[in-house]
């Protein structure tokens, strides 16, 4: 469920390893960084996910969760 953090996370840790080199384009860092703060809210967020998970534990399918992320 924190995957998309996690990501982001290593993201910008490797930003602050490698200095302003991971804005330009000579690395791709620029790019993961740019993907991962993107991808961490299409993934949709860890509450929606706890609670896909607890409704499925539950037997409520995707029910009371619903599809708002």
């Amino acid at each position: 469920m924190a995957v998309a953090d996690a990501a982001y996370l290593a993201a910008r840790t490797a930003l602050q390893v490698h200095g302003a080199i991971g804005y330009t384009l000579e690395h791709d860092l620029g790019l993961w960084l740019t993907k991962t703060r993107a991808l961490q809210t299409a993934w949709g967020t860890q509450s929606y996910h706890r609670g896909r998970v607890l409704d499925s534990l539950r037997g409520e399918g995707a029910g009371a969760a619903g599809t708002a992320r």
